[in-house]
């Protein structure tokens, strides 16, 4: 699943940041001005590119695919509102009040979940409870082959 929204999301956010350029070059003269808000999308793009390429080369697996899309989280956050909170540029729409206390909130919290996402899978309840012994009242009752049944 989150393949599939990373392949979604590296389309139209590539799409949208093109046709952002070209507008920028209708109405301002220039595709590209390094402004904080295009460097974000141009960001988000090159977040999702590195996923899918890490994903491609088997450089991570099924889990450190989510952990870098949670990472995409912060990227994502930061170029739709943390730029906002320089006040440089063409995009600096204001908005500014309370945003970098939410932000840092978020931003703390996206590590956490990252975090616990590095953590040995020794550590995950799911391997606690994969590797604990079987505690059924039947331990030690095997049922016959499909041999002994039918002798």
């Amino acid at each position: 699943m989150i393949y599939g929204t990373v392949c979604f999301g590296i389309f139209f956010s590539f799409v949208g940041t093109v046709l952002g350029g070209l507008w920028a070059d209708d109405s301002w003269g220039r595709f590209w001005g390094w402004d904080p808000k295009e460097n974000g999308a141009l960001l988000i793009v090159l977040w999702n590119a590195i996923l899918l390429h890490a994903h491609w080369d088997k450089m991570v697996g099924p889990r450190g695919l989510a952990v870098l899309a949670v990472g995409g989280n912060v990227i994502t956050s930061w170029s739709w509102f943390g730029v906002n909170e320089l006040s440089v540029g063409l995009h600096a729409y204001g908005f500014t009040e309370g945003v970098w206390a939410t932000l840092w909130i978020f931003w703390v919290s996206q590590a956490v979940v990252m975090g616990i996402g590095l953590l040995p899978t020794e550590l995950w309840r799911s391997e606690l409870i994969a590797s604990a012994p079987e505690t059924s009242g039947d331990a030690g009752i095997t049922e016959p082959s499909t041999e002994e049944a039918d002798a």
